[in-house]
């Protein structure tokens, strides 16, 4: 099972480096993974401090069965 989050469940007006919606999507094997992943993205595309999103994160992971 692969744990995953969209960027923009988390940002909803979020632009991508083009200036496109940003529809960036963090995975992991576990939360932690997708939590870890998903601020190294917020940081380094958005500029936005992760540790205030965590909870964000958590509750926009989702878990795909496929």
């Amino acid at each position: 099972m692969i744990r995953f989050a969209r960027c923009n469940a988390i940002l909803s007006l979020a632009l991508d480096s083009n200036g496109k919606g940003c529809r960036y999507v963090a995975k992991g094997a576990n939360d932690d993974k997708v939590v870890e992943d998903m601020s190294t993205h917020l940081t380094d595309v958005h500029q936005i401090d992760p540790g205030i999103m965590k909870y964000n994160i958590l509750a926009s992971t989702k878990t795909n069965n496929g």
